[in-house]
């Protein structure tokens, strides 16, 4: 792997005042913005998806990777940029391949990167098949038959990059090619959060590498760090459900392990630490 300078404290810093806000927050109940906030966010999510849809006639498609050294900062969140949203995915994409490039061999594993980057469109049907499952609305997936990495566009990927900044949508990429990443691995956890939360921690690994290149701007940590804490389960699932994947604050936990020292604290998967339940 070759060598990165060391974080600035200021980073982990950050990282550290966001997870307090972000607990902070587990303690208050659920509310929501209000009203002129909420239609703003919603008009500005949907005239992003009309453009992308004058954009792309096609319901679905490929997004090729970038390799590109200039920083993910967009504003998505008052004005959309079908430009920007485009450069942000494929930048991103990029950079997940040259960090676990040369990660994956210092981990024990086999490197290769992912057949495709496909993005599809629930709100029009279709999207590609893994096996035999249909491609989820308001998701994204990393599909082992395959070996691709799919998500719904109009559904989940424009409303996150519009909503939560264009690191939100990097993260999203980021938890997916951490499962690619997986696969490639020789050992394979076995419990379903498990994999989840090492996700998260790939991410968050993937994360720091990034800040070590100086190609995170001001905001980016809080973006990513909420993304994580959004997808949280809701209360009472149980970490054995199947389709679990952590709480809030198992998912920020794990994030946080990886973007304080990397991937190597990540796999394997420590179970006793990241399952608090």
């Amino acid at each position: 792997m070759s060598k990165t300078t060391p974080r600035p404290p200021r980073s982990r810093a950050r990282f550290r005042a966001v997870c307090a806000v972000i607990a902070a927050l587990l303690l208050l109940p659920a509310c929501s913005a209000g009203d002129g906030e909420h239609r703003g966010i919603t008009d500005v999510i949907k005239q992003a998806i009309d453009d992308v849809k004058r954009h792309r006639e096609q319901k679905s498609g490929t997004t090729a990777s970038r390799r590109d050294s200039t920083p993910l900062g967009t504003d998505g969140r008052t004005s959309f940029d079908y430009a920007a949203y485009q450069r942000t995915l494929s930048v991103t994409l990029g950079l997940l391949e040259r960090y676990w490039s040369d990660e994956v061999p210092e981990l024990g594993g086999s490197y290769s990167r992912p057949r495709a980057y496909t993005y599809y469109r629930s709100d029009e049907g279709g999207g590609p098949v893994c096996g035999d499952q249909p491609a989820p609305a308001r998701n994204a997936f990393y599909c082992p038959a395959g070996d691709f990495i799919a998500w719904d566009e109009s559904g989940l990927m424009i409303p996150y990059y519009v909503s939560g900044g264009d690191f939100a949508a990097s993260f999203v990429l980021a938890h997916e090619f951490g499962h690619a990443m997986q696969a490639r691995m020789p050992r394979q956890e076995q419990t379903g959060v498990l994999r989840e939360l090492q996700a998260d921690c790939f991410a968050g690994a993937w994360a720091r590498w990034v800040a070590q290149q100086n190609l995170l701007e001001e905001g980016d940590l809080d973006e990513a760090t909420l993304a994580v804490f959004s997808g949280r389960d809701l209360p009472g699932t149980a970490w054995t459900d199947p389709a679990a994947h952590g709480s809030g604050f198992e998912r920020t936990r794990a994030f946080g392990d990886g973007f304080e020292s990397g991937a190597k604290n990540c796999y394997p998967a420590p179970a006793e630490r990241w399952i608090l339940r």
